[in-house]
């Protein structure tokens, strides 16, 4: 991070911009679009969302005056609206396997003419628009996909799309992450791009401390975060309607914040970057505030929660919306200096970030990733070290279908990859569609065998 801010003025000096697109625009991409145009160095080039309608929002944040043009009438406007033809989504078109996606090219759905007017506004300083997120991926001037949808399925074709396309890509969803992050790093290697998670959310903010401590020799007792809001896992779109309207957020991505599925992916995310793992099923997640994590993170023997140490967990009080990690270092003359500063008596100490700004340090992980060529957080060698279980959120019958993260039937819970593995749970990323062929109760953990599969 030191000096991209300094490599970011000289790129501007110089006439130059990391050039980039931008699919969803929900609170995170709207506010990310709006950000990165007021930054040096940064250019959005074109902007992808499954509603065209989006573009009037668009309009209104960035204060563009425009006359709505297609991909077969190119007249004088700023905003060049391209709207899809045909489908140009990854499993509409036989792409199954990872040899597949390595060699296979999103630009062969697009005709010449097509290439060419998409190309051709983008060069005269127009903003692309489309419904169609794979356009995004041949325009040649484009350096970095971003992917701020939240949604597992629709982020692996994005993703995998970008990466087919050459493009780099910088997400925001985690929940794609936590389900196929391994396979996204392997294919970007393959083909010499950067794959990352964005800077700014909880994992990224949690990996930045980790690093800190890591690499200064400290032994890690715990990191986690701070939970905005108390934790129900009976929540649903319909209970959080109001409150979600109240905080400009969809029902869906608020039903997963309350109901604790978005903390259990982000705590795998993290865990999944640093092989830190959690402690029990779902975490302990205590209502603690700053002044008591120390204590409350610390082995059952000595009077804690913890079963072991290098754990991820969460905690409900006034951290949030920050991240916290708890050292130890056995160092006297280290311990010393620590006790010297006021930052505690030891032997475990905290330290911990009061917020994380979500899309706002997005630009940040771009600029790491264009002048550095670096992930700001990924999963490490050798896959998964946790995954995020699906659990019954009520009593559901044989024959329902599972609406996945954010919905009616089903929230998660972080567990180790293994164990996941050997009791053939369903991860919840895969869970949207599925339906289930025998009833469960409600806090039950869903199984594999549990559920048949839709088609894609």
């Amino acid at each position: 991070m030191l000096g991209l801010n300094e490599k970011l003025r000289n790129l501007a000096k110089d006439g130059r911009s990391i050039n980039v697109g931008v699919i969803g625009l929900g609170q995170m991409g709207l506010s990310l679009v709006s950000h990165l145009c007021g930054i040096n160095g940064f250019k959005v080039c074109a902007i992808a969302d499954k509603s065209l309608s989006r573009s009037s929002d668009l309009c209104k944040v960035l204060g563009t005056k425009y006359n709505k043009t297609d991909h077969s009438n190119n007249h004088p406007g700023d905003l060049f609206i391209y709207k899809a033809k045909k489908p140009g989504a990854l499993s509409d078109l036989s792409v199954s396997s990872i040899e597949d996606i390595l060699t296979f090219d999103p630009s062969q759905n697009f005709t010449s003419r097509e290439k060419s007017d998409v190309n051709n506004a983008v060069f005269q300083n127009k903003l692309v628009f489309t419904d169609d997120f794979t356009v995004l991926s041949i325009i040649d001037s484009i350096n970095i996909i971003i992917d701020a949808t939240g949604y597992t399925q629709a982020g692996a074709e994005i993703m995998l799309g970008a990466l087919c396309g050459g493009k780099d890509v910088v997400t925001l969803n985690v929940e794609t992450d936590v389900t196929i992050g391994p396979i996204l790093k392997k294919i970007a290697s393959e083909k010499n791009l950067v794959y990352t998670l964005s800077a700014g959310d909880e994992p990224s903010a949690l990996k930045e401390l980790y690093d800190f401590a890591d690499g200064l020799g400290f032994k890690i007792i715990c990191a986690g975060k701070g939970k905005n809001n108390p934790l129900d896992t009976d929540a649903n779109p319909s209970t959080l309607a109001d409150y979600a309207a109240s905080k400009g957020s969809s029902a869906r991505m608020m039903t997963s914040f309350v109901d604790g599925t978005k903390s259990m992916i982000e705590m795998a995310c993290l865990s999944n970057a640093t092989g830190l793992v959690p402690d029990i099923r779902g975490m302990h997640g205590p209502q603690v505030n700053i002044k008591d994590i120390v204590s409350a993170f610390n082995l059952k023997r000595d009077g804690g929660l913890l079963e072991k140490e290098g754990v991820v967990d969460f905690v409900i009080g006034d951290l949030a919306p920050g991240v916290f990690l708890v050292y130890f270092t056995e160092n006297r003359f280290v311990r010393d200096v620590i006790n010297y500063l006021n930052l505690g008596k030891g032997p475990n100490y905290l330290i911990y970030r009061p917020y994380h700004l979500t899309s706002i340090e997005t630009p940040l992980s771009l600029a790491l990733a264009y002048f550095d060529r670096q992930p700001w957080i990924v999963p490490m060698e050798g896959g998964l070290v946790s995954e995020v279980v699906t659990v019954a959120k009520r009593n559901l019958k044989s024959g329902e279908e599972i609406d996945g993260i954010g919905g009616y039937t089903v929230y998660g819970l972080i567990d180790l990859y293994e164990t996941a593995k050997k009791e053939n749970l369903l991860p919840i990323g895969l869970s949207h569609g599925c339906i289930l062929k025998k009833a469960r109760q409600k806090g039950q953990p869903i199984t594999f065998d549990d559920v048949e599969f839709p088609e894609n």
